[in-house]
């Protein structure tokens, strides 16, 4: 009997904080105003190239993964551009290394003949994958080794069939 007597007591009591703001940490509303507020102020925030403030600077031989210049990270590249504008990360000139994935199979790729604006067909789903990433060949980092040995497939790379005529040879 005496059990009985302090559970319904204890529940009297957590069923009066939630809904006359009994409690320390607030009612309901208060906890959802509180996050809308939150939510407010970091949608309030800039994320314009102007208004970021730019990091500490690389090491001197280090290249910027977008324009492969030295003297800033990717994140405080002048060439930065707005995000959806464009179809690959990098908008540069130069070839680079590239990582795909195809949105319809999964399939995973890399590779060392990777252009702005170009995409590889996947060999399984025969659809046009753009990279997700796309860095200098100049720095590789343990992944990107390419077997040299092994033959460009000209028949699933954009830029060639574009060209006509194998990528590489423009360089």
């Amino acid at each position: 009997y005496v059990s009985f007597n302090f559970s319904s007591s204890l529940l009297q009591a957590l069923s009066s904080s939630l809904y006359k703001s009994a409690s320390p940490y607030g009612s309901l509303n208060n906890i959802v105003d509180g996050l809308s507020s939150l939510t407010e102020h970091f949608s309030d925030l800039s994320l314009s190239s102007e208004a970021r403030k730019p990091s500490k600077r690389p090491p001197p031989n280090y290249l910027c993964h977008l324009c492969f210049n030295k003297g800033h990270y990717i994140k405080d590249c002048p060439q930065a551009r707005p995000k959806g504008e464009g179809l690959t990360p990098y908008q540069g000139k130069k070839r680079c290394f590239g990582e795909y994935k195809c949105p319809k199979c999964k399939r995973k790729w890399m590779s060392g003949n990777s252009w702005a604006n170009m995409g590889q067909e996947c060999i399984k789903c025969h659809i046009n994958v753009y990279p997700h990433k796309q860095r200098p060949l100049e720095k590789p980092d343990g992944l990107d080794v390419s077997d040299q040995s092994k033959e460009h497939p000209q028949h699933l790379c954009e830029k060639c069939k574009v060209l006509g005529y194998y990528c590489r040879r423009v360089q």
